[in-house]
């Protein structure tokens, strides 16, 4: 824009189009809060003050009396689709929430769609008061060769979404080991990134040592998936940036922050990653992540820093993230400081949220890109289901994969009787049921069937289209006929997620957009999900995220075993799998 109409109107010799009056002011770059005044011309801050210094000639005038002003919150890290709703839909949730800029990985409608879904996001954000910039996803498939996705990305894909407009970094390099071993996709990936100038955001769940300085040393910035406190002293002292965050999965800063503030200096960003939409209206978005901050005595100025400046500037974000002259007029007005509460959302100087209500509809934009079903397998029938043990009579040793409270996983072993060339579930323990892949993007490969601990699912099945990040078809039951009903189901709707118990469809909530999102605000998917939660605890599912408690078991990046279509079992330390029967290898 022409600056000279703001310097102007910061010198008064020209009228503002708004004045925010009497508020207090968290200043981000001193972390002082104090009353002030906002000057706003256009879509830019022209000038901020004393309360009261200034003679402001102004258009319109907002009494802030009793508010805290702060930069609207940036989200550094966000998948829309864990929200299950488009990006117009996405921002119409969480402007109210004060989230104003936010920067979107959308590598789960890209494992699906490919190019086409990462454009779908780009052109489906266009223009919507959400500030979205994109991120293009690294790790299509998250481990190549060990899965098989929709889509596969190298670095020529890469390089060429990377010119495209509002695309500001490199998404998260899950395949952290593939960097450490100098695999030549991964590396060259990144060094597209950095040809490019922009950002490369990692993902390294427990990495430490040399190999976490060899994963560094690659042009990584940045990493939102830290476990424990020692963690992350360690990649802050090597000069990576934690992200930390709140999601619908867990609160991964609370074991995390007690250890860096022992720091004599702290500087970090802030992120959701994943938000299903009950857990988004109950619990809010980027606020709650502040709320985690001063949970831990952090002081309110620095946690909003932390949230909006911290943020923008190490995505090189000009004038985003703070109130000062020449910014960008993204503001929130907070009704409680304690609580952060938000009140009123300004965007490019437009008041968008008042009393906490959105204002005005979002429109979705027009996109060039058609939807079609996306679920596409092979005839199957319920024998796919069942476990082959490698003798018709006997006993058997099995590897079975454990849930843990964490999301975390480990490799147990327990023994299972076999009759008539079938495993005896009433021989296992109570906790134990089948989980399989059935690759849903056309492959040719049948289903990959192993046993799961640890979900506390009871009797019924659990089927999902939403399976992190190869997003294949994920079941988890105990009666193979429920699990082949629940696949039929997703195949009709076009995915989702659906509950089956003894023939019957006990609930199911679709989402026909990649099998990963609705065209429905997030209002009615919320009820939808909500239904969805209430049955996953009544089915005896204890796990946090409820209903999408299992939607991370093929994520063959997080340790330390996963689920893959290709491989069954994979130890993720190393990519190999690991044999149902250890005993006849």
């Amino acid at each position: 824009m022409d600056r000279l109409p703001l310097i102007e109107a910061a010198r008064g010799i020209r009228p503002l189009d708004l004045a925010i009056t009497n508020v207090q002011l968290v200043n981000v770059f001193t972390c002082e809060i104090y009353p002030a005044d906002i000057g706003i011309l256009g879509n830019r801050i022209a000038l901020v003050g004393p309360a009261g210094a200034y003679q402001l000639d102004a258009k319109t005038t907002y009494d802030g009396s009793g508010k805290w002003a702060c930069p609207g919150f940036v989200d550094t890290h966000l998948h829309i689709e864990s929200s299950m709703v488009t990006p117009a839909n996405y921002a119409a949730a969480v402007l109210p929430f004060g989230t104003t800029t936010s920067i979107i990985d959308p590598h789960e409608i890209g494992n699906v769609l490919g190019m086409e879904g990462i454009r779908f996001m780009l052109e489906g954000s266009e223009g919507i008061p959400l500030r979205t910039y994109l991120t293009i996803s690294s790790c299509v498939p998250a481990v190549p060769g060990k899965e098989t996705a929709g889509a596969d990305f190298g670095p020529a894909e890469i390089a060429e979404m990377l010119s495209w407009p509002r695309v500001i970094a490199l998404a998260e390099m899950m395949d952290f080991m593939g960097i450490v071993n100098g695999n030549p996709k991964m590396v060259g990936i990144v060094d597209e990134a950095l040809k490019a100038g922009v950002k490369v955001q990692g993902h390294s769940p427990l990495l430490s040592g040399r190999d976490l300085n060899a994963y560094i040393a690659s042009g990584i910035d940045n990493d939102h998936e830290l476990r424990i406190g020692e963690e992350g002293l360690e990649k802050l002292r090597l000069g990576l940036l934690p992200l930390l965050k709140v999601s619908t999965f867990g609160n991964y800063a609370r074991p995390i922050v007690p250890k860096l503030l022992e720091l004599p200096h702290l500087e970090l960003a802030l992120c959701t990653d994943d938000i299903s939409p009950a857990d988004l209206l109950e619990n809010g978005h980027m606020d709650r992540v502040i709320r985690e901050m001063l949970y831990h005595g952090i002081e309110p100025a620095v946690a909003i820093r932390w949230a909006t400046l911290n943020g923008a500037r190490h995505y090189q974000l000009r004038d985003h993230g703070a109130i000062a002259p020449g910014y960008l007029a993204d503001i929130v007005l907070l009704s409680s400081l304690e609580e952060v509460k938000a009140s009123e959302v300004f965007v490019d100087g437009e008041l968008l949220v008042e009393n906490g209500k959105l204002l005005q509809e979002i429109p979705e934009p027009p996109t060039g890109i058609e939807i079609k079903n996306s679920v596409t397998i092979q005839p199957l029938s319920a024998d796919a289901f069942e476990i082959k043990p490698p003798i018709e009579n006997g006993e058997v040793t099995l590897n079975v994969m454990e849930l843990l409270p964490t999301r975390l996983s480990k490799l147990v072993q327990t023994k299972a009787t076999v009759k008539d060339g079938k495993i005896d579930f009433a021989s296992l323990d109570a906790d134990i049921c089948t989980i399989a892949i059935v690759p849903r993007h056309g492959q040719s490969h049948p289903p990959v069937v192993a046993l799961l601990k640890g979900l506390g699912l009871k009797r019924a099945t659990l089927a999902s289209s939403i399976a992190h990040d190869s997003h294949n078809i994920l079941i988890t039951g105990h009666r193979p006929e429920d699990m082949l009903l629940a696949t039929q189901a997703l195949v009709q709707c076009g995915g989702g997620l659906v509950f089956v118990q003894d023939g019957d469809v006990l609930g199911k909530v679709e989402l026909p957009l990649a099998g990963l999102m609705s065209y429905k605000p997030v209002a009615e998917l919320a009820v939808e999900m909500q239904m969805m939660d209430d049955l996953a605890v009544e089915l005896g599912i204890p796990h946090r995220a409820k209903a999408l408690a299992t939607t991370g078991l093929a994520l063959t990046v997080i340790p330390e075993v996963r689920l893959s279509d290709l491989l069954g079992m994979v130890d993720v330390a190393t990519q190999e799998p690991i044999p149902l029967f250890p005993d006849f290898v």
